[in-house]
């Protein structure tokens, strides 16, 4: 699992719905957790994860990682 270094808050809280029960992602510790536990090793969650490292290091990524994570999300069905 990637260890998040610097855990900003996503542009938006994102709540997925996974085995009827809601997730919370506030943060990318959060991301970070939930790609770990629930992303395949898909092209999709492979670029979430990515998503989350970048911003992770550079602030000025963090809407992008929050859109590619919803996208993911979205995309899955986890999130309406």
């Amino acid at each position: 699992m990637y260890q998040v270094k610097n855990s900003r808050r996503l542009a938006r809280q994102l709540v997925a719905q996974v085995c009827a029960r809601p997730a919370i992602i506030v943060d990318l510790c959060d991301a970070a957790a939930f790609i770990d536990m629930h992303g395949v090793r898909t092209r999709l969650w492979v670029t979430a994860e990515t998503a989350v490292k970048c911003a992770d290091c550079n602030r000025l990524l963090i809407d992008q990682a929050t859109k590619t994570l919803e996208q993911a999300l979205r995309t899955e069905g986890m999130l309406d």
